[in-house]
């Protein structure tokens, strides 16, 4: 047998080693894809939670600005306005915190958020500075030297708070674009090694390929080992297009629930603000930080979880669904629903939200606090604008104890 493969040409040891160097490269092209997709998901994670810390802390500072400037304006509750704006400014410290806590941020972004950081401690200070000020007047203060005081707020408030406010979320929002460019970039650097490993692959598997069928002519073992290898390169490249699918699900998808994020959002109805008119409405669950406190974390997230189960099989016909913070949902009704069947809808998922749910056999049930809104073509600059008109309406919504639906006013 020896002498008939060598009479015939045909060299089986090379044959075995070329065998052996492809199932070797197929074995290390594979392993580097997989790895570049979890690297992939772990940045999409970053990515999002960064994003949610830094919308969340502009977003609480929108809110401040709006207590400021009511509280300045003698509008509403003063004791109410001082409870809010210290209640947003723990958040916010919060939020800033946990967002230094990820690592792996871009220097530039981080940079800024630590100057945004300087300016929110120094606007908090200057507003206790004034509050302060205002306790010790009414204590201790004669009634023209409190008259006096009220009188200077609105000075006060353009000449030394309203400049550290525009600061702080100028900050953030440098923060956010960097963070979001440098997200980008990373994104596409994981596509681009992706490409580059299948580039490597093609290139090296042409190269095995011609060698074996070199060897292929000889005996058809050979013909069968490289229709074997072009089985292994069909899979490779299928597992590829599912890893890039992943990708860019991860980078638009609220990893807890699986609805699309704010980041979906805007990019969904970011262009239809200025021609279309439709209904949304925003649900956000009262108290929900004590579930966390109470019974933790992981509690918190299979109450969402159910909430979100349940909100998937009701309602995904008739909107578009969005977890956009932790515990707030956001409905974009399709076009055919008429304003009355959307309000009905309001109502539905209020009480599909507000039943009890049983988690880790203890049984929680909430209130919803809920806004509705029948957005006009340019109502709204921008998804932020919105955003804000709906938080608002939720956020005195949970003044009068929660459990509401109100509408967003016209005015």
């Amino acid at each position: 047998m020896a002498k008939k493969a060598k009479d015939s040409g045909f060299n089986p040891r090379g044959f075995i080693i070329s065998g052996i160097l492809l199932m070797l490269i197929f074995s290390l092209n594979i392993f580097m894809i997989g790895y570049v997709y979890n690297k992939t998901t772990e940045n999409s994670s970053v990515i999002s939670r960064e994003m949610n810390c830094i919308n969340s802390s502009n977003g609480m500072l929108n809110n401040i600005k709006t207590e400021v400037v009511e509280f300045v304006n003698g509008i509403g509750s003063q004791p109410g306005h001082i409870a809010a704006i210290t209640a947003m400014f723990e958040t916010i410290d919060l939020k800033l915190n946990e967002y230094l806590s990820i690592p792996g941020h871009n220097e530039n972004a981080l940079y800024r958020l630590k100057v945004a950081k300087e300016y929110i401690n120094a606007y908090s200070s200057k507003l206790a500075e004034y509050r302060d000020e205002r306790s010790r007047l009414i204590a201790t203060g004669t009634q023209e030297e409190q008259i006096a005081f009220k009188n200077r707020l609105k000075d006060i408030y353009d000449q030394e708070i309203a400049p550290l406010q525009t600061a702080s979320s100028e900050m953030l929002i440098a923060s956010i674009q960097i963070a979001t460019e440098a997200a980008n970039e990373r994104t596409m650097s994981s596509v681009r090694q992706v490409y580059f490993l299948m580039g490597v692959l093609v290139v090296l598997l042409i190269v095995f390929e011609a060698a074996l069928f070199f060897f292929a002519r000889y005996t058809k073992r050979s013909m069968e080992e490289i229709e074997h290898k072009n089985k292994q390169v069909q899979e490779a490249s299928s597992k590829l297009s599912r890893s890039r699918e992943k990708m860019e699900a991860a980078v638009q998808t609220n990893f807890l629930t699986g609805f699309k994020n704010r980041y979906s959002l805007e990019q969904d109805i970011g262009e239809r603000l200025a021609t279309e008119q439709f209904n949304i409405a925003a649900f956000d669950l009262d108290g929900f930080k004590s579930i966390n406190d109470m019974y933790g974390y992981d509690f918190g997230d299979e109450y969402l979880v159910q909430i979100a189960d349940r909100l998937k099989n009701d309602f995904a016909q008739s909107a578009e669904i969005y977890n956009i913070t932790g515990n707030e949902f956001v409905f974009v009704f399709h076009r055919e629903v008429s304003d009355s069947q959307a309000y009905r809808l309001v109502e539905n998922i209020v009480s599909v939200m507000n039943a009890p749910y049983t988690i880790f056999n203890l049984t929680v049930q909430l209130t919803v606090s809920a806004a509705h809104y029948h957005y006009v073509a340019g109502d709204c600059l921008n998804v932020n604008s919105l955003l804000v008109k709906l938080d608002n309406v939720i956020r005195n919504a949970k003044r009068s104890g929660g459990g509401q639906i109100l509408p967003v006013s016209d005015l």
